[in-house]
């Protein structure tokens, strides 16, 4: 069980918790020391300047006078310190990655990992997005340990070959991949579906399979396998596992710690007096404002 690391690098979920509004007050335990945390991001952006060109320092680096922490309660329990660039937007308003395919996850979810999750749920892609091509060696004329050696003849490449691999939006908002059936495939191109006596032979063929070795397939996977045959068993498979929904957790809670670097106190403004005269001074002054006093009243009396 674990909570996301602190770092300076964002549909609603089917099935999952229900969205209410997360409250800032005060939560259970302290947050870390200040300078813990300082450490780490320095080191860490130090890090990213090694790698970043300098010209682009002002835009991909983090000015760590503006990071300000809060801490997050999720539903879990968990309560993980977060970042934020300035303290205006608060945590269950940003939207937070998750460290597989890099991806945002919707508004008010984190992950957290934990080891008794349930496994990964079947979800129905909602969109294609950016394609990638990879290219495999030669697969090893041994098959891999618990692959039956003759389904291994049938599924192994004697030579290298490239695949196309999508990233996929499911409708729980989270981001996958999907293998594509050729190169030239694109979403355009609609799916493709196999002869309805082919799917009546594969549908016999798998309950056997099933009786047989009642091991084969989880029941999850079973009802997967009997939703591809019933719709022809499409190509591209319109379903993908979400790895991400077993470990999101909802913010139900949050706190403000403070600046990562604390702010300068503005220095206040002294007002510049000019020096007290002396006594002697002040007599001379005295005196010339009296002579020019006597004068004034002589010229009122003369207009008299």
């Amino acid at each position: 069980m674990g909570a996301p690391p602190t770092s300076i690098r964002r549909l609603l979920l089917e099935d999952g918790p229900p969205q209410g509004t997360p409250t800032l007050q005060r939560l259970p335990g302290r947050a870390r020391p200040r300078q813990d945390a300082l450490r780490e991001c320095e080191a860490e952006a130090a890090e990213m300047r090694g790698y970043i060109p300098r010209v682009l320092w002002d835009f991909l680096v983090p000015d760590l006078t503006r990071v300000f922490r809060w801490r997050v309660q999720l539903d879990c329990g968990c309560i993980p310190e977060v970042l934020t660039l300035g303290d205006g937007t608060p945590p269950h308003d940003v939207q937070w990655k998750e460290h597989v395919h890099e991806s945002q996850l919707p508004h008010g979810q984190m992950i957290c990992w934990h080891d008794n999750s349930p496994s990964a749920p079947y979800r129905v892609i909602a969109e294609w997005g950016e394609r990638r091509e990879v290219t495999f060696p030669a697969s090893a004329v041994e098959p891999p340990g618990g692959i039956d050696p003759n389904a291994w003849a049938l599924i192994r490449h004697d030579e290298p070959h490239t695949s196309a691999f999508w990233k996929v939006t499911l409708t729980c908002g989270h981001v996958e991949e999907a293998v594509a059936p050729s190169l030239d495939w694109t979403p355009d191109s609609g799916l493709d579906r196999a002869p309805p006596h082919r799917v009546l032979q594969m549908s016999a063929e798998f309950e056997k399979a099933w009786r047989s070795n009642p091991e084969l397939q989880t029941e999850q996977d079973r009802d997967h396998t009997r939703r591809m045959l019933v719709d022809g068993w499409p190509s591209p498979q319109p379903e993908r596992l979400c790895y991400s929904c077993p470990q999101v957790r909802m913010i139900t809670a949050y706190e403000r710690v403070g600046w990562l670097v604390p702010r300068q106190k503005k220095a206040e403004k002294t007002v510049s007096r000019a020096p007290t005269p002396s006594r002697s001074a002040l007599e001379r002054r005295l005196q010339r404002a009296e002579a020019v006093a006597k004068r004034l009243r002589a010229e009122l009396d003369d207009l008299e």
